[in-house]
């Protein structure tokens, strides 16, 4: 479970809040996409729940630790260390060094069953890989980290179309299997219609839409499509209301 009430964050040297007293419960093991144009707040809104940043008012409460899968494929992995190194080691509460080596065989069938042949690479360092794979071996270790919260922000924007879907299958798959609770990120918007359980849509720094349940199952692309430039064209708030 995951509730925020009331949260707001500013910077110095923006006019506005970045965030503006977010109210926002998600329920154990719900899936939540999250939408918005740059700027909406969504980054700042993931880093708050993680801790990165703290927030100026409100209070967070979260049942359980938190992983993620952020765009920079330079965070969250350590690009000297093997494949096999770092996939061990995010599941590690203490350094234990000789963890990796009786769990080889586990990790590697679960990175073969990727089916993108990665398990090549397991005893190689992750600076060979590519910025797609690295992003791919993160979501990889975050998914198997033994945390319940997850949040993904954008954590398929270094893939190809066709690796990006595959990941994305990956991803809704093992979140259902885990039970995690789970934020994510997207501009995808078929991403947005197709994965989870509940869809949320941020606008200047407020959550301005939000649906679960029949309606978010019976959302379409072109209604979503058409939400979304209904705010940032006529930059409507509904008076920062979340819009059901």
């Amino acid at each position: 479970m995951l509730q925020l009430n009331n949260v707001s964050k500013s910077f110095s040297g923006i006019f506005e809040p970045v965030l503006k007293e977010i109210n926002l419960s998600v329920a154990e093991g719900e899936f939540c996409t999250v939408i918005g144009a740059n700027g909406s707040g969504k980054s700042t809104l993931m880093k708050i729940i993680s801790g990165e940043h703290l927030a100026d008012s409100g209070k967070i409460k979260k049942n359980g630790d938190v992983t993620q899968v952020v765009q920079d494929v330079n965070k969250g992995t350590i690009p000297s260390m093997t494949m096999l190194e770092n996939i061990a080691l995010s599941r590690m509460k203490t350094p234990r060094f000789s963890f990796y080596k009786r769990h080889k065989n586990e990790i590697v069938d679960k990175i073969r069953s990727l089916n993108i042949g990665l398990e090549k690479f397991i005893d190689q360092p992750l600076s060979v890989l590519s910025g797609g794979q690295r992003q791919t071996i993160a979501t990889l270790m975050a998914l198997n980290s033994g945390r319940k919260i997850l949040l993904l922000d954008e954590h398929t924007s270094a893939l190809d179309p066709k690796m990006q879907k595959m990941l994305m299958e990956y991803t809704a798959r093992s979140i259902r299997e885990l039970g995690l609770t789970t934020l994510m990120i997207t501009h995808n918007m078929e991403e947005a219609v197709k994965y989870g359980d509940r869809l949320i849509m941020m606008h200047n720094g407020r959550i301005v839409f939000d649906l679960k349940g029949s309606k978010k199952s019976q959302l379409k692309i072109q209604s979503l499509l058409e939400m979304f430039h209904k705010f940032e064209d006529q930059n409507l708030l509904y008076g920062g209301k979340n819009v059901h």
